[in-house]
C-alpha cells in the first residue's frame, strides 16, 4: 500500500494549514495607533417615543464593498433612520457595480432602548424583533459591533 501523499492532497493540507494560521492570527474589533488613548463611547440609553436618546436619533449608514469569486465588484449600503417618536426605517441597497445593477429593500420598524440594548420591532413587510447592543461614540453608532456613520 502506497503511503505517500499525492501532490493534490499535499497542496490541500498546506492551504488548510495556512488558512487556519491566518484565522488564528486575526484580531477582532477596532485597532488604534500606538499611544492612542481610547475614550469609552456613550451607551445609547433612553427609550423609544418622546424620551428617546438624542444620541441615537438620526440617520446612520454603513457601506461594504467587495469582489465576488468572478471578480465582480459589489456594494451593500445599509441606512438606519431612528426618529424621536420611536419609528425606524432600514434601507438596504445592494449593487453589482460591475454590471450596473442594484436592488433596494426598505423595512419599517419601531425601536426602543433598554439599557445598552436597542430593541427593534419590525412591522413591515415582515414582523419580527431583534435586540442589538448599541453604543454611540462621536459620529459613529455601533450596532452589535458594526459601525454606522451618522449622515443626518
Amino acid at each position: 500500500m502506497d503511503t505517500r501523499l499525492t501532490p493534490r492532497i499535499r497542496l490541500t493540507a498546506v492551504l488548510l494549514g495556512v488558512a487556519s494560521l491566518a484565522v488564528a492570527a486575526c484580531d477582532y474589533g477596532p485597532t488604534y495607533p500606538a499611544g492612542f488613548r481610547r475614550q469609552e463611547g456613550t451607551i445609547a440609553g433612553g427609550g423609544g417615543g418622546t424620551n428617546a436618546s438624542p444620541a441615537i436619533v438620526g440617520s446612520w449608514q454603513r457601506t461594504i464593498v467587495f469582489f465576488d469569486d468572478f471578480g465582480f465588484m459589489h456594494s451593500s449600503e445599509t441606512t438606519w433612520t431612528f426618529e424621536t417618536g420611536g419609528l425606524a426605517e432600514r434601507s438596504i441597497v445592494t449593487s453589482n457595480v460591475t454590471l450596473g445593477t442594484a436592488d433596494t429593500a426598505v423595512t419599517e420598524a419601531r425601536w426602543r432602548l433598554e439599557g445598552a440594548n436597542l430593541i427593534i420591532d419590525f412591522t413591515f413587510p415582515s414582523p419580527g424583533t431583534v435586540t442589538l447592543e448599541a453604543r454611540v461614540q462621536g459620529t459613529s453608532l455601533f450596532l452589535a459591533g458594526q459601525e454606522y456613520v451618522k449622515i443626518t
